[in-house]
């Protein structure tokens, strides 16, 4: 995935993942306490055999999944694993396989991150009981080295060290609404989060010496911090500096990327645009002019010549300038408030 994390989640980072100071976050320490369950390990290798054949039956989905099942989804009174099984059947091999394909081709670069994307919330969409979570756990036992579990925990712990991670609807909001709210782009981008998180630590390797942390081993730390009421001795914010004017600019073309990253797979038109959008954008980065980048995103943004471009993107579950303009604004206004 192209680099979307923040310069200011780039600086947490970095404060958290520094020993021996009052900001040090011990997540390899958090990890030791993670009571890995033989259920885990059965669920990694079924989902190990289901990556490499490419599809998951009905049985090994729900062994895969049994412990990630939220009860509350539609209806509290209902066996969710039953009414799955009724509603699914077989429907799940050609639903998984979709999802699984995507995911190999996303690994060898063969689609894009907005494919992908789509790939996971058409998953969540179609498929019976499962929500962003779910289907991030599904994904997590495919391959733990590539992705990690999205977690009420993990976000609670990413929050109080500074983060400003995006919130997950409540698991009884209609699917639809929810997918709007939270999609697999916004997964994605938590994922790249507690990639790069992982980057900046080590663990003992099983073949000698040590290693990176992967996704997997972060989102489970992450669950102890919050679980043992982890913090760091200073707040992480006591010492940031303001972002630059260079800092801004970048943050805002890192914001223009991701939306015309979306145009690339529409029709000519919507291509079109999203070329003129971004040549114009880096046309007044390249001047580090923040203020023409900032007035000329405001007038795309309240203005109503781009509004079919932004109806055909969120259509997609894309990102449009529309749905972005508060993310520019906070950039510009308040360095502090980004979203990674």
């Amino acid at each position: 995935m192209q680099n979307s994390i923040s310069e200011v989640s780039k600086k947490i980072i970095e404060k958290i993942s520094e020993k021996g100071t009052d900001h040090y976050a011990n997540l390899p320490e958090y990890l030791k306490r993670f009571n890995y369950p033989v259920s885990l390990e059965l669920s990694e290798w079924i989902g190990a055999k289901v990556y490499q054949k490419g599809f998951a039956d009905p049985l090994e989905f729900l062994c895969l999944m049994a412990n990630k099942f939220y009860t509350s989804i539609e209806h509290p009174t209902e066996n969710v694993l039953q009414s799955f099984i009724i509603r699914e059947g077989k429907s799940i091999e050609s639903k998984s396989r979709a999802l699984i394909l995507a995911v190999k081709k996303w690994e060898v670069e063969a689609i894009q991150d907005s494919q992908l994307a789509k790939a996971i919330t058409d998953f969540c969409r179609d498929t019976y009981g499962v929500r962003m979570p779910m289907a991030s756990f599904f994904l997590r036992m495919l391959l733990p080295e590539k992705f990690g579990t999205l977690d009420v925990r993990c976000n609670n712990s990413l929050r109080s060290l500074g983060f400003n991670v995006k919130n997950l609807p409540p698991e009884n909001t209609d699917k639809d609404t929810y997918l709007e709210k939270y999609s697999g782009f916004d997964y994605l981008e938590y994922n790249q989060l507690i990639t790069e998180i992982g980057k900046h630590y080590s663990v003992p390797s099983k073949l000698g010496g040590h290693r990176h942390m992967i996704p997997s081993e972060v989102d489970m730390a992450l669950y102890e911090f919050d679980k043992h009421g982890g913090s760091v001795t200073t707040p992480i914010f006591e010492s940031m500096k303001a972002l630059s004017k260079e800092e801004k600019v970048r943050e805002i073309m890192r914001i223009v990327e991701e939306i015309v990253e979306g145009t690339r797979t529409g029709p000519p038109w919507v291509r079109k645009a999203g070329y003129s959008f971004l040549q114009n954008m880096r046309q007044h980065a390249a001047n580090n002019d923040l203020n023409s980048m900032f007035n000329y995103y405001r007038r795309l943004a309240e203005g109503g010549k781009g509004k079919s471009i932004g109806n055909w993107l969120k259509m997609k579950n894309h990102r449009s300038v529309e749905s972005e303009f508060e993310r520019v604004k906070k950039i510009y206004f308040d360095s502090t408030s980004n979203e990674f």
